[in-house]
């Protein structure tokens, strides 16, 4: 089995199951999400330019630059809207998939 990576698709793989695995609201959801995807760091795709550009405009859509990056995220996607949450949560998928 490949290495590569295994430590962010663990992340993304508990964020998308946060996004499928319950009925709450979509910005509920993608809170949940944001716990797991936190996790990961631009450094761990220092290999491969692709990946980190993608994975930096999810974090861009999760939470601006500041110093308090969770609390942003969470206040980031408590306050989009459907269509916005359901975007960042595709990409998350979309990139999660990627991973494998």
């Amino acid at each position: 089995m490949d290495h590569k990576y295994s430590d962010a698709r663990g992340h993304f793989f508990a964020a998308v199951r946060a996004l499928a695995a319950s009925s709450d609201s979509i910005q509920t959801r993608l809170i949940e999400a944001n716990e797991s995807i936190l996790n990961v760091t631009l450094d761990e795709f220092e290999g491969d330019r692709e990946l980190k550009i993608k994975f930096a405009r999810i974090l861009d859509l999760l939470a601006v630059d500041d110093d308090d990056i969770v609390s942003t995220a969470v206040e980031t996607a408590a306050h989009m809207t459907d269509f916005e949450a359901v975007k960042v949560a595709d990409l998350i998928c979309d990139f999660c998939f990627e991973l494998i």
